[in-house]
């Protein structure tokens, strides 16, 4: 994986990138300290570990998923390339999981899906939540540095991305109705996939199935980075985010939906050590960094003034962690080394401001480590969403 050499650039090391990131319980176990394991029971939102299903309350296997070229895994798309909405492959979901000729399922609590996969999908006038959040509208902003490519690669890979989606729809009882939005780090809006054909910049779980919807997302996820990055030291995923709800004339946020912020970065928002004179090198950048009392307010203010409604999942680098220094003495989370005789370089940086801005939000802030490997992410994701999400979109009561 490619070295950050500033955690704003290569100025000083030119061949350098950006950014970087370097027991099953026994069957019938009800210990809740193996919750969301395979034959254990599923989370409070309907969650388990990636690979596995909850059914009837216990998180077990699922079948492979396919679609019509054959089997999906999770080293991505099936063509090895983005592939735009225009031309996504057939995978629409199914109703029923018996023999009615009408396609309606013999259990009305499960539904299939040609991914295999099954869902408890109760809607309130059939027994399931009549409270709590019944949509959310989830932005993910994506850091667009060269040495993130692997981060992104391995959240935007269609089968890892199915299993979100999947976890998503099941939060507080199942039946979600979502979107999915993609950004930057540098206020670029919304991206979509190469000829993107829908008048929305986003993904609507009303109108796409969940495998368009992962191969969109994978399309939009590839062309993070392509328009140019943010400029030296100023990569800011969570102002970018802020900025792009606050000025929507495209109707993403939804009053009655939880909005969901998903920041993926590999140095912080406008970090300190970013700045002119936040380092030994005297580089940076010379944009100040919003106050986070601020940004909050603006989120908050698109939700018609109510907290609840705003939620924040955070993969970056933990500021707790003391992996050491680069040249420039900017705090790496870990991957800092000796790259040549007496230059050291990280390759994940402490995302302060990030964490504190989960911090903020109290349960609807969750916080994953980058350090953990590029395949940690979409598990991060899928952890945050059967714990702090799952939580806040039950605790959300939109007006009306």
């Amino acid at each position: 994986m490619s070295m950050r050499g500033l955690a704003w650039g290569g100025a000083f090391v030119g061949a350098m990138g950006l950014g970087g990131a370097c027991t099953t319980p026994g069957a019938g176990n009800d210990d809740s300290s193996c919750i969301g394991a395979i034959d254990c029971p599923c989370t409070s939102g309907g969650g388990c570990d990636p690979g596995l299903v909850c059914i009837e309350g216990r998180c077990l296997g699922s079948p492979p998923s396919l679609t019509d070229d054959g089997p999906l895994t999770d080293d991505g798309p099936i063509t090895g390339e983005a592939t735009s909405a225009g031309s996504m492959t057939d995978t629409s979901a199914t109703s029923g999981t018996g023999t009615g000729l009408d396609g309606t399922a013999d259990d009305p609590t499960m539904a299939m899906t040609d991914d295999g996969i099954l869902l408890d999908v109760l809607p309130p006038d059939m027994g399931g939540p009549a409270s709590g959040c019944q949509a959310i509208d989830v932005l993910f902003a994506i850091d667009g540095s060269v040495s993130m490519a692997e981060e992104r690669a391995a959240l935007a890979a269609t089968g890892s991305f199915t299993q979100v989606i999947m976890t998503l729809e099941g939060l507080n009882g199942g039946g979600i109705d979502y979107r999915i939005g993609v950004t930057d780090d540098d206020d670029h809006g919304f991206l979509v996939p190469p000829g993107w054909f829908d008048p929305n910049p986003w993904f609507d779980s009303t109108a796409l199935t969940p495998m368009e919807i992962a191969n969109a997302f994978n399309g939009a996820v590839g062309q993070v980075g392509g328009i140019g990055g943010a400029a030296t030291g100023c990569e800011h995923v969570l102002t970018s985010a802020t900025d792009l709800v606050d000025g929507d004339a495209s109707g993403f946020v939804r009053s009655d939906a939880l909005l969901v912020l998903v920041l993926l970065t590999d140095v912080d928002d406008y970090g300190a050590y970013d700045q002119v004179g936040g380092n030994a090198c005297g580089l940076g950048c010379t944009t100040p960094p919003p106050p986070l009392p601020d940004l909050l307010a603006t989120l908050v203010a698109a939700k018609g003034g109510d907290p609840t409604g705003v939620a924040a999942v955070v993969v970056a680098g933990d500021p707790n962690l003391a992996g050491g220094f680069n040249f420039c003495n900017q705090p790496g989370s870990c991957g800092c080394v000796e790259v040549i005789p007496g230059l050291y370089d990280c390759d994940i940086f402490h995302a302060t401001r990030l964490y504190d801005f989960t911090g903020m939000l109290g349960s609807n802030g969750y916080a994953g480590d980058l350090c953990a490997g590029p395949m940690s992410v979409p598990s991060s994701v899928e952890t945050a969403l059967t714990t702090s999400i799952d939580i806040a979109c039950q605790n959300y009561e939109p007006e009306g």
